[in-house]
């Protein structure tokens, strides 16, 4: 019997990435009306965001979602006192209608938004921090785990085709059902992947589908340590390794742990081991 393969129709192709931010906006933040040539997502993970654009003024709330056309002017701004957490992925496809999505904001599922958390996650794995500041041209890391680039394009493309087909009437029968459960392991795993960079609470509660006092009691529970002393101690131990088995200057590993200065990271260690770097390495 011979077989014969299908060629397999693709409807949406994503052909670049311009970034993977997830913010969390001051008070009374707002941005200048803009364009650029590519499509971005905008997506409020917590809180509130007045939207402005040429296809839509008016809020965004929590678990919404809008995706700007390209060279489509627009901006935001934060409502009162209310500080917003959130996503904004900018992109650019080959193919596949998605300008429908620029018109009025629309709530996503459980399921969508565990979609797009698999992207931000995989997001740290293609670029380079800083995740949470504005940045043009956001650097692609040099030491990817293998095929990031690939599954962050296949991602964004599964998140874009279940959009299509749930705004369609196409809605899958069975959506698949994630567990309620916090694993800790997991968070875990994610802080020592990434604890050199910009990790913050609302982020990981936003990742891990749960919130900011559920997950701090847990982590606490299963650890013994609050999040922010287990990535201080993470990296306290990845600077004591580096300062007495490399002959990098300090400047060197501050910026590799993302310590703002120099003089921040020798405050940091010296509050932790009751020696500055100079005097450990000398030891």
């Amino acid at each position: 019997m011979k077989f014969i393969l299908k060629t397999l129709n693709k409807e949406i192709s994503v052909k670049g990435v311009a970034n993977v931010h997830f913010f969390e906006f001051p008070e009374n933040y707002s941005t200048e009306n803009d364009k650029h040539p590519f499509y971005e997502l905008l997506f409020v993970a917590g809180g509130k965001l007045m939207v402005e654009s040429e296809d839509y003024t008016g809020l965004l709330c929590k678990d919404e979602v809008i995706i700007h056309r390209a060279n489509e002017y627009h901006a935001l701004a934060c409502v009162g006192s209310v500080m917003p957490t959130v996503i904004i992925i900018g992109f650019d496809l080959d193919s596949g209608d998605i300008d429908k999505f620029s018109s009025s904001p629309i709530r996503l599922s459980d399921a969508d938004v565990k979609k797009l958390a698999e992207i931000v996650k995989e997001g740290r794995n293609v670029f380079a921090p800083p995740y949470d500041v504005p940045v043009y041209d956001m650097k692609k890391k040099k030491n990817q785990p293998f095929g990031a680039e690939q599954l962050l394009k296949n991602l964004l493309e599964y998140f874009l085709v279940g959009l299509l087909r749930n705004f369609s009437g196409e809605k899958e029968a069975e959506e698949q059902s994630f567990s309620s459960k916090l694993s800790v392991s997991e968070i875990i795993n994610y802080i020592d992947v990434n604890y050199k960079e910009k990790i913050t609470i609302d982020e990981l509660a936003f990742i891990f589908k749960t919130n900011r006092s559920t997950l701090c009691k847990e982590f606490k529970m299963s650890t013994g340590k609050t999040i922010t002393e287990y990535v201080a101690d993470k990296k306290l131990e990845s600077a004591k390794r580096k300062i007495k088995s490399t002959d990098k200057t300090f400047t060197e590993i501050a910026e590799e742990l993302n310590f703002e200065s120099i003089h921040y990271f020798t405050r940091f260690f010296k509050k932790h081991t009751g020696v500055s770097p100079r005097e450990y390495r000398n030891l």
